[in-house]
């Protein structure tokens, strides 16, 4: 029973990690949106790259690594724990 446990929680991780991704296309589609519009000195421009960065920077990079480092799991494991947990981070924020 252990092994098909961990099979619907890893296919579960893979899900989030694919809607973190999508989301991040979208982002990523809007801001290429208003740079071709207005190019680089658009605030909004701005204010998407910034905090596109500093979400990499400081939520998924060090997930990231604490996944790699201190739990040792494979890189690939890590890599959609990571994206899961920015996937789960969003769903508590309020639209």
């Amino acid at each position: 029973m252990q092994p098909d446990s961990q099979s619907t929680e890893l296919r579960q991780l893979v899900k989030d990690a694919r809607w973190a991704i999508w989301l991040f296309v979208v982002v990523n589609f809007f801001v290429l949106v208003f740079f071709l519009a207005d190019g680089i000195f658009n605030e909004f421009v701005f204010v998407l790259l910034f905090i596109q960065s500093a979400l990499l920077i400081f939520w998924l990079l060090p997930v990231f690594c604490y996944q790699v480092f201190v739990k040792k799991l494979r890189v690939k494991l890590a890599f959609y724990k990571a994206l899961a947990s920015y996937k789960e981070a969003i769903g508590h924020v309020s639209w």
